[in-house]
């Protein structure tokens, strides 16, 4: 099972397991205890375990019952990342130029939306080793008024966050399960979103959505922002407002957060701050930028967050010509919280690309980095051998893919744990 599992790399979702595997899986183990058969289980990819329904009628019982089991479907999450840890990175691309079209027969064009990217990293890469795989990304259909292309796009632990106006739908693809969450509280209120962000509480063991919003003032011919937000609870599957006390006259937009260690981080480079969102407490804090950072910026430097060794980064690069030479990347081992918070950065390094990038996107595992070159592709540079590799979407126009986020895949369940299946 493990071993069909593995290579298969599910490249089609309609893909069966041959005829004569089934029949052979089953007349190997079907002495097995239960136990063992469930262990088998925790191991395997999401769609491989519900094609295996089909196996038997005691398989599917079994199957069935053990994918409602939050202590099943937390060990198979934990498998997943132990399988990944180091070795694959599975990460989503956007390809805009099949853009959601409503009309039935258009369905096949949506399902190439999305595309996943299986990087395997190895320590042993070629200069410009393929090394990946590519896996089509089929989406169950979701209600008509989300434009899937345009929507705002957050993941955590196999579930997606799709967000468009009022409308906001929780997604797992790899169960093919999604529902539309209740209508936020502050629309009726004049808010205009923002941005939305998806996430998991440890300690409550809750995933939240954060949205936030914000509306103008006019004063005595002087404008002003004034921001909301809000969060969603899967366990309550409720809103709340939530306080945020920022004086702010532009606030980032979704797509610009990292989430490190159970907090949102933002950087806001009209006030050369770095806003951020505890899970756990619910509270925004504002860390303001040291000065020598603060004149980097000023400088031309764009900013932008990531996470690098479990910790909050910054990459500091200046464009020349759409080209990007050389970027430092700074870090910091604790960002402290309130109004005043502050930040110890340290810059770790600068990078020089080997060839002409446009701009840093991400770090994945054993040091690559995500980069967009200058020729509309997607490269990933490992700063310690300073190789380099391509990932190449042939089908698709360079200019209209758009990286979204790195993806696993779970049997976590987007009906929290209040409501039936």
């Amino acid at each position: 099972l493990t071993i069909y599992s593995a290579n298969c790399l599910e490249r089609n979702p309609k893909e069966q397991p041959p005829p004569l595997f089934i029949a052979m899986a089953g007349s190997i183990i079907c002495d097995l205890p239960e136990g063992a058969l469930v262990e088998i289980f925790s191991w395997l990819p999401p769609e491989s375990l519900m094609r295996f329904k089909c196996v038997s009628k005691s398989w599917y019982a079994l199957i069935n019952s053990v994918i409602k089991n939050p202590e099943f479907v937390n060990k198979h999450l934990h498998n997943v990342n132990t399988i990944s840890s180091s070795s694959t990175s599975s990460l989503v691309f956007c390809c805009v130029s099949f853009a959601y079209c409503r009309h039935p027969k258009m369905e096949s064009l949506r399902q190439r939306l999305f595309k996943v990217v299986t990087v395997f990293h190895d320590h042993h890469n070629e200069w410009n080793s393929r090394n990946f795989v590519r896996e089509r990304f089929r989406l169950p259909t979701l209600p008509s008024e989300l434009n899937l292309a345009h929507a705002k796009r957050s993941h955590c632990n196999g579930i997606i966050c799709l967000a468009q106006g009022e409308t906001i739908v929780l997604c797992n693809p790899a169960i093919m399960e999604w529902r539309t969450l209740p209508k936020p509280c502050l629309d009726n209120n004049g808010f205009i979103p923002l941005g939305v962000v998806f996430g998991y509480d440890s300690r409550a063991n809750d995933y939240k959505v954060v949205r936030f919003e914000h509306y103008r003032l006019l004063r005595d011919q002087v404008e002003y922002f004034k921001i909301g937000a809000e969060v969603y609870s899967l366990r309550s599957d409720s809103w709340k407002e939530v306080g945020i006390q920022l004086e702010l006259d532009r606030f980032p937009h979704v797509g610009e957060e990292v989430f490190c260690k159970g907090v949102f981080y933002w950087f806001v480079w009209t006030h050369d701050i770095i806003v951020s969102f505890n899970m756990f407490d619910e509270v925004f804090h504002s860390i303001p930028l040291p000065d020598d950072l603060i004149v980097v910026t000023r400088k031309g430097h764009s900013a932008q967050l990531a996470v690098w060794n479990n910790s909050v980064a910054l990459f500091l690069f200046k464009q020349e010509k759409a080209v990007t030479k050389s970027i430092q990347v700074w870090a910091t081992d604790d960002c402290s919280g309130g109004v005043n918070g502050s930040c110890s950065w340290i810059k770790k390094l600068t990078i020089t690309p080997p060839v002409d990038v446009a701009f840093p996107l991400a770090f994945l595992k054993n040091d690559e980095l995500l980069m967009q070159a200058a020729t509309k592709t997607f490269i990933l540079y490992n700063i310690r051998s300073q190789m380099i590799r391509e990932l190449s979407f042939m089908e698709v126009p360079r200019s209209s893919v758009d990286w979204d986020y790195s993806y696993v895949k779970s049997l976590l369940s987007v009906h929290g744990g209040t409501q039936p299946r």
